[in-house]
């Protein structure tokens, strides 16, 4: 696997924070003025301003698995809305659907049926 360098956002002049995937597939946080100094930075391990990101501490174990249909039922759950269409609609989803979801969603309550109605719209566009 190659050593890959995505920008992320300018913190000062100068100086952009970056996140590199490294030989390895484990990804990384770091600020830096260059990619190619990001890229550098990684080949000394972690300090304030380098440090993992999603990996786990035993090499080659596999990321945690999360359960979004379980956490997106308890929202509406906690909303009082596990009566309505959306939260059968959920239900029926699998975890691709939920993941897929989750990415799309921003969770905020006032809009979270009709991101549940749009997404499920789309699903059945895909399966169609």
């Amino acid at each position: 696997m190659q050593t890959k360098v995505q920008f992320i956002t300018n913190l000062h002049e100068g100086i952009n924070i970056y996140y590199v995937l490294d030989q390895f597939g484990r990804t990384w946080h770091t600020v830096a003025s260059s990619p190619s100094e990001a890229k550098n930075n990684i080949k000394f391990g972690e300090d304030a301003l380098t440090y993992k990101l999603y990996t786990t501490e035993k090499f080659g174990e596999s990321l945690p698995q999360y359960d979004f249909k379980n956490l997106i039922l308890d929202i509406l759950e906690q909303m009082g809305l596990q009566d309505t269409y959306e939260y059968e609609e959920v239900v029926g989803w699998d975890n691709w659907e939920c993941f897929k979801f989750m990415k799309r969603s921003s969770l905020h309550p006032c809009e979270l049926l009709l991101e549940i109605q749009k997404s499920n719209m789309n699903f059945d566009h895909c399966a169609g």
